[in-house]
């Protein structure tokens, strides 16, 4: 269902979009924003700090925000991922992504409850994203919460994201150039390769990882990768790339 359509027959009044700073919602903001231009409904674009982001999440977003004109809050949970892990919750895994609901869903349902009905949260979903999205709908109901979820994006595929970055000229998140394709650092979708171009990249918040799993009183990891437990501190002793050129270089 185009965006126009959507809050036509849905009678919607109050619009978020949800943009982490990854393509997807980068494409779903501009797509859905785009098509409702000249539409007079109150249109929000959020960014959830989960207090784990990649440090150029948030300035990429903001520049993207000031670009196009686009009414953006930045929201961030109540306590930090750091609280939380300090206080007991275990670190997450992919089948244990507690994370996801106390630092990001969590603070946009609190600024959404306080909009004008009817609500729609619109999200960058897709179903080729993995397994889990495959069944995901398009459009459902919370009636606990009286908002409205959307992805209007739910059947397209890398290949368009692509294309339409390409076609609208939109900025590519520069995440990617890293090896970095997460915003949020929580771990759940990391591996070992990504977790050591963070280290490459920003040794000081790697060095938070390191830091918190001496704080573990039972021994426990940092990360679970294919939920499996990795150890930030045996990551910390293996070179990075640039670390190896940079000691070939000193050697020469």
């Amino acid at each position: 269902m185009k965006p126009e359509d959507f809050v036509k027959e849905y009678c919607i009044k109050s619009l978020v979009c949800c943009f982490s700073g990854g393509k997807d919602s980068l494409v779903m903001t501009h797509y859905v924003l785009a098509a409702l231009e000249d539409v007079d409904i109150d249109k929000y674009v959020v960014f959830v700090d989960t207090t784990i982001m990649i440090p150029i999440a948030e300035p990429f977003v903001k520049d993207v925000c000031s670009q196009f004109g686009w009414n953006l809050k930045i929201l961030r949970p109540e306590i930090t991922f750091e609280q939380k892990v300090k206080v007991g919750m275990p670190m997450p895994t992919m089948h244990r992504r507690w994370c996801c609901y106390e630092l990001k869903l969590k603070p946009i349902a609190r600024f959404v409850k306080d909009l004008k009905p009817q609500r729609v949260e619109v999200t960058g979903l897709r179903r080729e994203e993995s397994v889990r999205r495959r069944k995901l709908p398009e459009l459902y109901y919370l009636k606990k919460s009286w908002v409205w979820k959307y992805a209007p994006l739910v059947d397209w595929t890398e290949k368009m994201i692509n294309a339409y970055i390409k076609q609208h000229k939109l900025p590519m998140p520069p995440q990617y150039k890293l090896g970095i394709p997460e915003t949020c650092l929580c771990g759940c979708f990391s591996n070992k390769k990504i977790m050591m171009n963070v280290k490459a990249n920003y040794p000081n918040l790697f060095d938070k990882f390191i830091e918190l799993e001496k704080e573990f009183k039972k021994g426990g990891a940092a990360f679970y990768f294919q939920n499996k437990p990795c150890y930030a501190k045996d990551l910390a002793k293996q070179k990075t790339l640039s670390e190896v050129q940079q000691n070939k270089k000193a050697e020469g």
